[in-house]
């Protein structure tokens, strides 16, 4: 197979950037790269004759082509429990697995932890291991990471990239967001980290709301928060249903963005840290704003119009209350709006869940602020220093599979002809395999493809999140994502230092759970917002000041990668 790029995956120009990304990454020792045409560069003012040597000296790139041959054997180890369908006893039954080994003719052993395993405990006991596997895949920060490449436990990847890596190389340079998200305060990269396809797979939790008991009211879709409240009234009033949601999407704590308080998102701040209009990172619980949203969520609870176990329940028990027609509107992941349309159908309640917009404060005010997840995820495989030269490069390529045209569709689809088809615009639809398949579609793609395995890199297709939702959920990913300028208010992925995070964390987790104690007691009145300034001069006393200086400290270390 040639080496296919990743612009014909994802569509993406590329053009010209690949000069550009070589510089951004400050790599002084790459003049042997196979990638690009950064060999050879000729100063100006050089006479002909150098113009020439430089020219005759300039090296080919050879293709990178699978299945590799005589490939080495690997180990990797991942956080997943395991990372194979339920099925299957393990990776050696696995149809995706094996799949995998022979599209790539790597064979690899995966190690992972016993279902039910605590992860990170079983992470920092592998750590300790005499000889640790080839790869290790793991949500690991970018500081993490380069204290172990210090300790001499992983590889610094920077230099081999572009050689042995170059579909990955190539994507990071198509956006120099992409390529500052995955370097180390160092400037330098240590392992290789999936992403997703643009901000419509980083956005998956969002607003939704029972159209049919819309057009039974007479009522338009809310746009404004005045007019949740009247949708909010009118349900309550004509159905007793409320406006429930779960407690894993109520964060009130610092690293939130993902939560119930969808009045929030109508002023200009968050439940968290955020970049204010002035370019400097705020937290957003000492905003005046976020007091004017907690009097709104306090006002609605007072009124009746929240389900008062909202702040204790799961998504099965949400799930039954919006089987149950006590839910009219919510704030819900992707996959759980799936859950809910495909519950509505096989009991013909007729509740017709959509997607809506997150609110306002006014007709014609933009929503300042929606969830959503950088492009580059946490997870990140590292390879270890107990691979020899050669393991190190089998692994690089084995990565970098992820990246091509048809490792992507691969890991993301599965077979072509097999378990999805092309449509006439290109676009992969699932074959009756997937859509037959007696555990359902969900089950089938983890049968057959690795999305959900966690432990290959590549980039999630935009068409996978559609194809394995209800339609109605996919198309209601595109109303959360309308009327905002959300890039501007999110924090990037940032490193701290190891003086930093020792400081930040004995802090910040202590303010974290004051933060979610006392927006709780805002919300239900046990506190009155009178005494909103001394809750914020309570997280002056508890160092919220010096956790600030250390986020926007990482966050211009960050700006100048």
């Amino acid at each position: 197979m040639k080496r296919n790029r990743l612009n014909k995956f994802l569509g993406i120009t590329l053009a010209g950037t690949m000069a550009l990304g070589l510089a951004a990454c400050g790599n002084q020792n790459n003049a042997e790269s196979t990638t690009g045409s950064n060999a050879g560069t000729v100063e100006q003012g050089s006479s002909a004759a150098e113009e020439s040597t430089a020219e005759s000296t300039e090296v080919v790139e050879e293709e990178l082509t699978y299945p590799l041959k005589d490939a080495s054997k690997l180990s990797m180890w991942t956080y997943n429990q395991p990372p194979v369908a339920s099925i299957y006893a393990d990776w050696t039954e696995s149809l995706y697995h094996i799949g995998l080994q022979e599209n790539t003719g790597v064979e690899v052993e995966w190690i992972y932890p016993a279902a039910g395993a605590n992860v990170d405990e079983a992470y920092n006991l592998m750590l300790t291991d005499e000889v640790l596997p080839n790869m290790i895949t793991n949500d690991t920060s970018l500081s993490d990471a380069l204290l172990l490449a210090r300790d001499g436990m992983i590889y610094d990847l920077t230099d081999y990239l572009p050689e042995y890596a170059p579909d990955y190389w190539e994507y990071l340079n198509s956006d120099p967001e992409l390529l500052r998200s995955v370097k180390a305060d160092d400037g330098r990269i240590y392992g290789v980290y999936g992403h997703t396809e643009g901000d419509y797979n980083g956005t998956y939790i969002g607003p939704v709301i029972r159209q049919d008991w819309l057009k039974e009211c007479g009522l338009d879709m809310p746009v404004t928060l005045e007019d949740w409240e009247e949708v909010l009234v009118a349900f309550k009033d004509k159905y007793n249903a409320k406006f429930g949601f779960t407690k894993k999407r109520y964060h009130m704590g610092i690293a939130s963005g993902t939560n119930a308080q969808a009045t929030i998102f109508a002023y200009s701040t968050i439940d968290g840290w955020y970049v204010n209009k002035d370019g400097q990172i705020a937290l957003g619980q000492m905003d005046e704003e976020w007091k004017e949203s907690l009097e709104v969520l306090h006002r609605w609870y007072d009124m009746g119009l929240i389900d008062q176990d909202s702040f204790t329940m799961d998504d099965n028990a949400l799930r039954a209350k919006v089987l149950n027609n006590e839910v009219g509107v919510s704030i819900t992941a992707l996959s759980q709006m799936t859950n809910w349309i495909n519950d509505a159908q096989a009991q013909g309640t007729g509740a017709d869940w959509v997607g809506m917009e997150y609110p306002r404060v006014a007709e014609g005010v933009a929503t300042s602020r929606i969830q959503s997840g950088s492009r580059t995820s946490a997870t990140v495989t590292m390879i270890t220093t107990t691979c020899s030269e050669e393991e190190l490069i089998t692994a690089l390529k084995w990565l970098n599979y992820g990246f091509t045209e048809e490792g992507g569709m691969y890991i993301n689809f599965g077979n072509e002809g097999e378990t999805y088809t092309l449509d006439a615009d290109g676009n992969p639809q699932w074959t009756d395999l997937i859509k037959n398949d007696p555990d359902g579609v969900s089950a089938a793609v983890k049968k057959y493809t690795g999305a959900h395995s966690g432990v290959v890199a590549t980039i999630q297709a935009a068409d996978l999140v559609k194809l394995i939702n209800a339609e109605t959920s996919a198309a209601a990913v595109y109303e959360w994502i309308d009327n905002t300028d959300n890039s501007k208010y999110v924090v990037p992925k940032l490193a701290l230092t190891e003086e930093e995070s020792i400081t930040y964390s004995d802090k910040f987790t202590p303010i974290s759970d004051y933060c979610a104690e006392m927006a709780l007691k805002f919300i239900l009145g046990e506190e009155s917002l009178d005494n909103f300034d001394a809750f914020i001069e309570k997280l002056h006393t508890m160092g919220v000041d010096e956790c600030q200086a250390i986020q926007q400290a990482a966050y211009e270390r960050y700006l100048a990668k």
